[in-house]
Order: structure tokens, then C-alpha cells, then sequence
């Protein structure tokens, strides 16, 4: 006999602070891919003596893929109390 699953995941069975701790090292990960790009392009702009071309396309860049992450982490927490 087949068994029929259900379309949800199976529950999270870690402790809370183990949970806790995984959503703060996410946090930590999107606040850094918001930062680190424009970081690098404040060090391109020395490099290349221009002003904030690349300071501003790498916090276009960090802003966007941020938010994506923050997206999918929101969809993921919604899963998870659902």
C-alpha cells in the first residue's frame, strides 16, 4: 500500500534556540549581501578614481539580491507556521 503525504513539510523538531540561532545567521546573511557589494564598490571607486559609480551599482545590487533572500525567508517562516 501507497501512503498518501501530505503537501507539507514535516515539522521542525529542533530545539528553539537551535531555530533561533538559524534565523539569526540568515539575518546575518542578508544584511551582509546588503553591505558587502557597496563596500566593494567604495574600494573599486578608490582604485578607479571615480565618485560613487560603483558604491551606488553595488548597493543597487546588495539592496536587490537582499531583499530577495528576505523574501524567501519570509515565505519560508509562513510555510513553517502554517
Amino acid at each position: 500500500m501507497t501512503e498518501s503525504r501530505s503537501p507539507k513539510s514535516p515539522r521542525d523538531t529542533r530545539s528553539p534556540i537551535a531555530k533561533a540561532l538559524d534565523l539569526v545567521s540568515q539575518i546575518t546573511s542578508i544584511g551582509l549581501t546588503a553591505v558587502l557589494p557597496a563596500l566593494g564598490g567604495y574600494f573599486v571607486d578608490g582604485w578607479l578614481e571615480t565618485q560613487l559609480v560603483f558604491v551606488i551599482l553595488g548597493l543597487i545590487v546588495g539592496l536587490v539580491t537582499a531583499g530577495l533572500q528576505l523574501k524567501k525567508l519570509v515565505k519560508k517562516l509562513e510555510q513553517n507556521n502554517a
